[in-house]
């Protein structure tokens, strides 16, 4: 049976409106459904004052289109407007937005700021208008954060456009359920944990909702996908929907952002709307991380001349005079913008790029600031006499002695580990490699240099941590590697 928006609506019709009377249907109180093959999307309106009560008819909506033959899932959000005369706060912001349905346990709506289970870290990436590339950008701070050793989700945000399943590759492909059918699995490519809502709709078909259940679609995805599936992440990616109106303003008011990042273009007109970007985040307080000029400058490929189309250095200035971290001018080039539109972004595609190393650098420096936010202390580092081990004491009290081997073959680098586990490299014939050097990075990794050369890998605090927690685990299964594969340590 094909399932079709007047069965959805048949359906609702046994659904009771909120005083008890009536259907939801007639009362004009459902949203037009989405529906996407065998899944279901709908919104029912209800008044604000009692949205916190309602969850009993949400859930009741929801059963009553499960029964429909060839639904597999239904997601029904509640969203509410405000009475009249309610629509700010009286500072510019929303009203705090009604508990959101399906919620996880503990999980709470706007003035509880929870965390995000299975998440250490929230990196917003905004940008005051459309059109400055800031999806773009935000896929490959993503996995430049990556490449330094982390593991990184991304989270597409952009509902009404939503361009994460294309820059990815990801198009046409639907997340699966977890078995006990409460949260999404996300869906992967090139290492990355990804949700969108354009793996739920077709790409061609327009979301035509308001605001307010804009806002609740996104934190019911937000909190209802299993980030943590494969381990905790060290930092998932928001790709925010451009601009600064309401839906903006509400969700850095209702995900607990570690901080965000602005992305602009040189000229005026952008740097006049990556400020507003910048007012809205601090309005909420939530930390802006820094500022990046996309677009920066044209490298003609013919001639290797610079133009600076949209004028020169105007973010740098902006930052400057606003008291941010300016993060990097990525320039515009023909290669990004073309493996982008293949799926295939230019940070793993094109590692050895001057753009790739141009996004690495941003992503660098954007980790060093969430650091800085949280006040992590560097630890003390030595590195033996004979080269040929490190010790590391964290400010905790944790002292670990890891051997130069163990670095090496271990190397947080996506030259070793890969993008994904089936391409992760099993290193032979590092018995008697030493450390070379070792140089802090900002406050928040250590770069080591073998003697066979190698480089590539930046360690973080927290990746050294467990390298020293893990060190009897991780050794014997990079000992169980070697013998599978018939290697040896040389």
């Amino acid at each position: 049976m094909r399932v079709t928006k007047d069965l959805v609506n048949e359906k609702l019709k046994s659904v009771t409106g909120p005083d008890g009377t009536g259907n939801i249907v007639d009362l004009g109180l459902v949203s037009d459904a989405v529906i996407k093959d065998d899944r279901v999307y709908f919104s029912i309106t209800v008044p604000i004052d009692r949205a916190g009560d309602l969850e009993p008819l949400r859930k009741a909506a929801e059963d009553a289109v499960k029964g429909i033959p060839g639904v597999a899932s239904v997601t029904a959000v509640l969203t509410a407007e405000a009475a009249p005369g309610s629509a700010s706060n009286g500072n510019g912001a929303p009203p705090a937005s009604p508990r959101m349905a399906a919620q996880p346990s503990g999980v709470v709506g706007l003035g509880a700021m929870p965390g995000l289970p299975g998440v250490k870290h929230i990196i917003a990436v905004a940008s005051g208008k459309g059109g400055v590339g800031k999806s773009t950008t935000a896929v490959n701070i993503a996995l430049g954060l990556q490449a330094i050793g982390l593991k990184v989700g991304m989270f597409d945000a952009d509902i009404y456009g939503p361009s994460q399943p294309r820059l990815l590759g990801l198009s046409g492909q639907q997340p699966n359920a977890t078995e006990d059918q409460q949260k999404l699995i996300p869906l992967e490519a090139y290492g990355l944990k990804v949700m969108s809502m354009g793996f739920l709709i077709d790409e061609d078909m327009p979301i035509v909702w308001r605001g307010p259940m804009v806002v609740q679609a996104l934190q019911q995805m937000l909190f209802d996908v299993a980030w943590n599936i494969d381990g905790d992440l060290d930092a998932l990616v928001i790709d925010m929907p451009p601009g600064t109106g309401d839906v903006q303003l509400t969700m850095a008011q209702q995900v607990p952002m570690t901080g965000a990042v602005i992305v602009s273009t040189p000229q005026d007109l952008a740097l006049i709307d990556a400020r507003k970007g910048l007012n809205m985040f601090r309005k909420v307080d939530v930390p802006v991380l820094g500022l990046i000029e996309n677009m920066s400058y044209f490298i003609a490929p013919d001639t290797g001349k610079r133009y600076d189309i949209f004028g020169h250095g105007g973010a740098q200035k902006e930052a400057e005079k606003l008291g941010l971290a300016f993060l990097g001018g990525v320039p515009l080039q023909m290669d990004i913008r073309a493996l982008s539109d293949e799926g295939r972004p230019i940070t793993v595609t094109s590692p050895d790029s001057k753009e790739a190393e141009i996004y690495r650098d941003i992503a660098e420096k954007v980790w060093s600031e969430v650091q800085g936010t949280r006040g992590v202390e560097v630890p003390v580092m030595k590195v033996s006499n004979d080269r040929d081990s490190l010790r590391i004491a964290f400010k905790d009290g944790y002292t670990y002695d890891l051997p130069a081997e163990y670095l090496r073959v271990l190397s947080p680098s996506a030259e070793v580990q890969g993008h994904s586990a089936e391409q992760r490299v099993t290193v032979p014939g590092k018995r008697n490699v030493k450390i070379r050097e070792l140089k802090p990075v900002g406050k928040y990794a250590a770069k080591i240099t073998f003697d066979d050369g190698h480089d590539t890998g930046l360690y973080t605090w927290s990746y050294l941590m467990d390298l020293g927690k893990e060190k009897d685990q991780r050794w014997q299964g990079y000992l169980e590697e070697l013998a599978a594969k018939g290697l040896n340590r040389g």
